[in-house]
């Protein structure tokens, strides 16, 4: 697993397959990039999974990353020219990383071939909610938050070790962090953004998503060039756990098309 150095940090970028094309992973709030293990795993030879932790998340230092979309946004562009990518690849993001990966597109178009946009919408429904969820983070955060914050968005059971691995992961940030994370996902509006996306792009949800709405998914979708929306039925919000062979059809397609 390389690790970047990156304003004195190190950041952990997994490297899966060897093929030339190369597509990068951004995850949300949550067990970070080993969220995507059981999707890449499957992908085809010809194509390198680029699985990043963000700052403070799975395998990379915290450093002074603050958190926020935006910050987010910008070391994934460092993080790319410290890799060697220079052209246009696509980038997929869940939740948080979504949110990140509609910015990347916006700010720095060049980096982005496709936008794979996993488990977000226009604008958060619920941002009250989100933010006492923040604030309560900010006051701790351990198994047990990790565990419920999972939970909530889980239709599918996952089998009990593969829970306690995700919800391990996702218990060893910095309860300050995944505040953080919450605010900014809570105060972000996307529609503006999107009018400075030319990449095309894929929105796909969970249809039980508790968190993300499919009239919100629409509206961005509608915003966005070359955009179409796909529901992969009876799934929640994380899609990569409990359909990771929809998940990557439907991944694989867009990549291909």
């Amino acid at each position: 697993m390389p690790a970047i150095t990156i304003d004195g940090r190190s950041v952990s970028l997994d490297v899966r397959g060897s093929g030339a094309a190369a597509a990068l992973f951004v995850h949300g709030v949550g067990p970070g990039s080993t969220v995507w293990d059981l999707v890449a795993q499957g992908l085809d030879d010809t194509r390198r999974a680029l699985l990043l932790d963000l700052p403070g998340f799975g395998a990379s230092e915290q450093g002074n990353f603050s958190g926020s979309v935006s910050d987010a946004a910008t070391l994934v562009h460092h993080v790319l020219h410290a890799y060697g990518v220079t052209g246009a690849l696509p980038v997929v993001g869940h939740g948080f990383g979504a949110l990140v990966a509609l910015d990347v597109a916006a700010r720095f178009p060049s980096h982005v071939k496709g936008l794979a946009l996993i488990s977000t919408a226009g604008f958060e429904p619920n941002p009250a909610a989100l933010l006492a969820r923040s604030g309560a983070a900010s006051n701790g955060w351990g198994e047990s938050d990790a565990d419920a914050w999972l939970r909530d968005g889980l239709v599918e059971r996952l089998a009990d070790e593969h829970l306690a691995a995700m919800r391990a992961q996702a218990a060893a940030p910095d309860g300050a962090l995944v505040a953080a994370c919450f605010a900014s996902s809570a105060r972000r509006v996307l529609l503006e953004t999107a009018a400075d996306v030319a990449a095309p792009s894929i929105l796909i949800y969970g249809s039980r998503d508790p968190f993300v709405r499919s009239r919100d998914v629409e509206l961005l979708a509608a915003r966005l060039p070359e955009s179409r929306v796909a529901a992969i039925d009876g799934v929640g919000h994380w899609p990569a756990l409990e359909a990771p062979d929809e998940l990557r059809a439907e991944l694989t397609r867009f990549f291909d098309g």
